[in-house]
């Protein structure tokens, strides 16, 4: 290689673990490396070399590289590889588009993305990435990073934690060069044979560093056998000295443009040291050929090839001449780009921060908010935290509205971020600031900003500042008064004071009404919903409904629409109306279309499997739910574990558990679901359901005595039917005499929830028969369970009804009528057969085997042998020396008796026997 180049050298092992990793990718097992060095270490380097023996093999690369700018734009990382990470209007969009582009450019061929210097990236790019990485299945795709450790960004910070932890990540450290590499490594840099002592000076000057030895190796003295280099052993020594070679014109533009980050505009840069662009071309170049300097791919933009160049540059200038050169550069970048100001809104927060040590702090605080508010509307809600924080350091500290509203902002930027404490914290502040101020207005809007979360103490916290704000309002039919009595009423329902809920609810909808604003219409809508979540308001729930859909039409809101949709599908399973739940969820898809993102569409998915799970088609249920816990698992929602939980469950009633495992919760929120109701009952079920009896017992005893249960209205049938099929199963008498008697007063109602509806689980009339069974109420099980099966067909819920005639024969068994039980089961058997309900199948078939089913007449016997040894009908009929037809009528009265419907069964039944 010829002077000066960049030789991998070393890096064998590196370079074997990566091809095998591509390898893999290729072949359908993607993941992602994050290679770990300190700067020159070569990272960047390997992944030159792998890349390029990546484009040799027909793959599609990647490259996207951090800048090392607290002002970066936000999801500058993406803007390098795909369109789609501008212009979207739903940060969820946002990600799947860009998953989507890395899709179309690799998929077919196989590919690689190299992300360079990831640890200055911007937190919104890092959460990105995350998001991409938890979509790499089923994508041919390696990710390669390259990360220097002890210089990154808060965004990596935080991000890389979770990065890390994800299955399809793994990290490779890289060492620094060993002596025989040192010694290689410096003959080919200066082009000669380096001796040994030398080679030995070096390694221990600069630890193995490929980059200070190459440094260093263009400075070889030109005397056989020195030992030692010429330069000083500091790195900013090496750096200096390779600019004292350059003109004084080149210096000048090098250090001046230090203080514009790693990569900048030529023009602004011209600016700084007073030229023409053209008047810095001969500088550039010179800088470039130097290696200090290299061209960028975006026109009119240049780059410092290493950020410790850059670093040790800057330094070097005093203080004054630094805040000069700070302030040109923004006049600059303000003069400028004048008619495209929004990309450069963070850069000129930084420059005017730096300017801020003169006691000039109001540019500072100007820009930094205009950057946050440009940041927060292009979804970019770590950077808007970020930058809201600094227009908060650089304005007074005085209390004043506009305070107030600034961290306002930045609360609920940390509320988009996901950071929920330092959201509250900062709205605590901010509420406090509009309650010295005496601003109602501002305290309003401060008890807005928050949402409930189910965490006692933050939404006790909440109730009272909306209290507080009530009382401070003079206009109390406004349609602020409205949106915060809605908030109210929501943490009212949180902390469970469910009779004010439905209070405060009202109130809140009348001033909307009032009001005339929509908006505030669509809250207190909302609101009054969440407090009539029980089954006795499912009327009222219907007209909130179509309500909702109304508002949502007038306004050509279809996010407000698909609401409302969503809650008269709710209001059709309650009902057992499952004929227009059908029709309601299939209207859904078009304001999803429309809404966009993944939970919109998650919301269709989940209504869209709890149709099939309600008609039995438990496939097609599976593979939705699977698809709507996907979608919402990758951004962490909160929603995703519970909702497919709960259909998993049902489907495992009735199909088995064995199709799809239940998700494990993850570990940062298992201590908030143990010790709740559901979080108790809810496994319970499943485990009843796998055979673990004890194991469910356990659970279900930590619940409490039901009477003493605390439910959500919406979950009261819910938590009914369960605890009833939980005590049922446990012969826990007194549990189930106190379940009967609450479920009577609910015949003809149907069991799902009151809100957000993800799984139907059949009439009531189901579980009243399974009690009164198990209470020795022969007659009223009978009718009840008579009066299932019937609802059930007809409203073509078919395992329902299945699961209703198994009881029945049940039943009959216990009432000693060992002939009608044995009938009904033989009846139903084929039916669930058909439906694949394994767990009832082999109920029935147990208690058909335990009723005596009908026995086989010896010739039968003979003709069931002849089928489980794999003869066919005109076999049989040759071997037994009947007719073709004769032995078709045994194999068909075989089937009946045993009540099957497959030769295959029959076999089964044989080799049992």
């Amino acid at each position: 290689m010829e002077r000066g180049g960049a030789a991998l050298v070393g890096r064998e092992t590196e370079l074997r673990a990566l091809r095998t990793a591509l390898d893999e990718a290729v072949a359908g097992r993607p993941h992602m490396v994050v290679c770990s060095g300190e700067a020159g270490i070569g990272k960047t380097r390997l992944f030159t070399e792998v890349a390029r023996e990546a484009e040799q093999r027909g793959l599609a690369v990647l490259w996207a590289r951090s800048l090392e700018l607290a002002d970066a734009p936000p999801y500058w990382l993406w803007r390098q590889v795909s369109e789609s990470a501008g212009g979207s209007v739903d940060r969820a969009e946002l990600f799947e588009g860009i998953v989507e582009r890395l899709a179309q450019a690799t998929d077919a061929t196989g590919g690689l993305l190299v992300v360079d210097d990831i640890q200055w990236a911007d937190e919104p790019s890092l959460v990105a990435l995350l998001h991409v990485v938890r979509s790499l299945r089923g994508r041919r795709l390696l990710i390669c990073a390259a990360e220097r450790p002890h210089r990154e960004s808060p965004g990596w910070r935080a991000v890389k934690p979770r990065l890390l932890s994800e299955g399809a990540v793994e990290s490779m450290a890289m060492q620094g060069l060993s002596l025989e590499e040192t010694e290689r490594y410096l003959t080919i840099v200066a082009g000669r044979e380096i001796d040994t002592p030398f080679a030995r000076t070096v390694r221990n000057l600069t630890g193995g560093n490929p980059f200070y030895i190459r440094e260093l190796g263009r400075c070889v003295p030109s005397v056989p056998g020195a030992t030692s280099p010429v330069l000083p052993p500091r790195l900013v020594d090496v750096v200096h000295a390779r600019i004292e070679a350059l003109s004084p014109a080149t210096r000048e533009l090098l250090v001046s443009t230090s203080i514009l980050g790693e990569e900048f505009s030529l023009v602004v840069a011209a600016r700084l040291v007073e030229r023409t662009v053209l008047q810095c071309l001969p500088a550039v170049d010179e800088a470039i050929r130097a290696g200090v300097l290299t061209t960028n791919s975006a026109a009119g933009r240049v780059a410092f090839t290493h950020g410790i160049v850059r670093a040790a540059l800057a330094a070097e200038l005093p203080l004054e001449r630094r805040v000069e050169l700070h302030i040109r550069a923004a006049h600059a970048i303000e003069e400028l780009f004048a008619d495209d100001i929004a990309e450069h809104l963070a850069e000129l927060a930084r420059h005017w921060g730096e300017v801020a040590i003169t006691g000039d702090r109001e540019p500072a605080a100007r820009w930094a908010r205009r950057a946050a508010d440009h940041a927060a509307a292009g979804l970019a809600h770590e950077e808007a935290d970020r930058l809201y924080g600094l227009a908060l350091e650089y304005s007074p500290a005085a209390d004043s509205p506009d305070r107030a509203r600034l961290l306002l902002a930045k609360s609920l930027a940390a509320v988009r971020s996901g950071r929920l404490a330092e959201a509250g914290s900062v709205c605590v502040e901010a509420f406090g600031l509009a309650r010295r101020l005496q601003d109602a207005t501002l305290m309003a809007e401060a008890a807005l900003v928050l949402e409930p979360i189910g965490e006692r103490r933050w939404d006790r916290d909440l109730r009272d500042r909306c209290d507080e704000a009530l009382a401070h309002l003079t206009d109390t039919q406004s349609a602020r008064c409205a949106r915060v009595l809605a908030r109210k009423a929501e943490t009212l329902l949180y902390l469970g004071e469910y009779a004010e809920v439905r209070n405060t609810s009202a109130t809140a909808l009348r001033h909307a009404f009032v009001s005339g604003d929509r908006d505030a219409f669509a809250a207190a809508l909302n609101a009054r919903q969440l407090a009539c979540g029980g089954p006795e308001y499912v009327k009222e729930r219907e007209t909130l409904a179509a309500r909702m859909i109304e508002v949502g039409l007038q306004s050509r809101n279809p996010g407000i629409e698909l609401r409302g949709r969503l809650w008269a599908a709710d209001t059709h399973w309650q009902c057992g109306r499952l004929d227009e739940a059908d029709r309601t969820v299939a209207a859904l898809a078009w304001c999803v279309e429309r809404v966009g993102g993944p939970v919109a569409r998650w919301h269709l998915l989940v209504a869209q499997a709890a149709c099939a799970q309600a008609r039995a088609d438990f496939e097609t249920a599976l593979r939705l739910g699977g698809e709507a816990y996907a979608l919402l698992a990758r951004l962490e929602h909160p929603a995703a574990y519970g909702t497919y939980s709960s259909l998993l469950g049902t489907i495992g009633h009735h199909y088995g558990y064995a199709h799809a495992p239940v998700p494990r919760l993850p570990s940062d929120r298992l201590d908030d679901v143990r010790n709740e109701l559901f979080g108790l009952i809810g496994p319970a079920f499943a485990m009843l359901g796998q055979g673990r009896t004890a194991e469910a017992e356990q659970l279900y005893r930590r619940a409490g005595a039901p009477p003493n249960w605390v439910v959500p209205p919406y979950f009261t049938l819910d938590a009914l039917a369960v605890g009833a099929h939980l005590a049922v199963a446990l012969n826990a008498t007194e549990d189930i005499e106190y379940f009967h008697r609450r479920l009577v007063s609910w015949r003809d109602h149907h069991i799902a929830s009151g809100t957000g509806g993800s799984k139907y689980f059949g009439p009531v009339e189901l579980v009243l028969g399974k009690t009164a069974a198990a209470l020795s109420l022969w007659e009223d099980a009978e009718t009840d369970l008579v009066a299932a099966s019937r609802i059930s067909t007809a409203i073509g819920a078919p395992a329902f009804a299945v699961e209703a005639e198994a009881e029945r024969a049940l039943l009959g068994l216990r009432r000693g009528d060992a002939a009608a039980a044995r009938a009904i089961a033989g009846n139903v058997l084929p039916k669930a057969r058909v439906l694949s309900m394994t767990p009832w199948i082999a109920r029935l078939e147990q208690l058909l085997e335990t009723t005596g089913a009908q026995p086989l007449s010896p010739r039968e016997q003979e003709v069931a042998a002849l089928v489980a040894a794999g003869h066919s009908n005109r076999e049989i009929a040759r071997t037994l020396v009947i007719s073709e037809r004769t032995a078709q009528n045994h194999v068909q009265h075989i089937l009946i008796k045993l009540g099957y419907t497959r030769r295959s069964q029959i076999a089964a039944w044989a080799a049992r026997k």
